[in-house]
């Protein structure tokens, strides 16, 4: 039990590196899996990791400035005081969102961290990767549909909702396919028709039969 404020103050100090860490992480990979229980061990052992990194510029801070009792007297820098709050938690939060981004991008220092899947399931996995694609859908009433999963011409981006939610499909881009046979009109130059307007296409899985995703450059 922590009965002092001191010694509240410590463990909350010793717990902040890897808060951010995991916060960092999740803002940009997603919160997979992350109940309370999952975020406790992730950011406990975040944080013993960190203050291995810190311990010893942190030994040095407390022989210097604590034991001479150079603290008390407020004879420390303020600017090394603002140097350290912000190594201290901007380390962190940069680590853990480079962490993230690798996740994202599939670099292979990153499993060393996460794991081979980190993703809890296969359309986490499809959708978090930052890949352009053509998605063919098959409803569950028989009709087919189609559409972009990119970023459209006037900025609107796809997306797709992510673990524990369930499975909503948001396409930038609707195409235009035979709603029987599944087949896509091309234009000239044999790409799927878009049609006038480009209207969005929002889909969610419990309404969907089957699914074709193709990467393309």
């Amino acid at each position: 039990m922590i009965s002092t404020f001191q010694a509240l103050a410590v463990a909350l100090l010793f717990l902040l590196p890897g808060a951010a860490y995991n916060f960092a992480l999740e803002r940009v990979a997603g919160s997979f899996g992350s109940s309370l229980a999952d975020r406790l061990v992730r950011f406990l052992a975040a944080s013993a990791a960190f203050q291995a990194v810190f311990s010893g510029f942190e030994l040095w801070l407390y022989r210097e400035y604590v034991v001479t009792g150079r603290l008390a007297d407020g004879e420390v820098p303020w600017l090394l005081l603002q140097c350290v709050a912000l190594l201290y938690v901007g380390l962190p939060t940069a680590i853990g969102s480079l962490v993230g981004r690798g996740q994202k991008k599939r670099w292979p220092w990153v499993r060393l961290l996460t794991g081979e899947s980190p993703e809890p399931r296969a359309w986490d996995h499809v959708w978090r990767r930052d890949t352009v694609g053509i998605v063919r859908v098959r409803l569950k009433s028989g009709s087919w549909l189609a559409g972009v999963y990119a970023k459209s011409p006037s900025g609107v981006r796809s997306y797709a909702s992510g673990y524990p939610e369930a499975g909503d499909l948001f396409l930038s881009e609707q195409l235009v396919v035979d709603s029987v046979s599944g087949e896509f009109t091309v234009d000239q130059d044999g790409r799927p028709f878009r049609p006038d307007g480009s209207p969005g296409l929002l889909l969610r899985w419990d309404e969907i039969e089957y699914l074709e995703f193709e990467e393309v450059p």
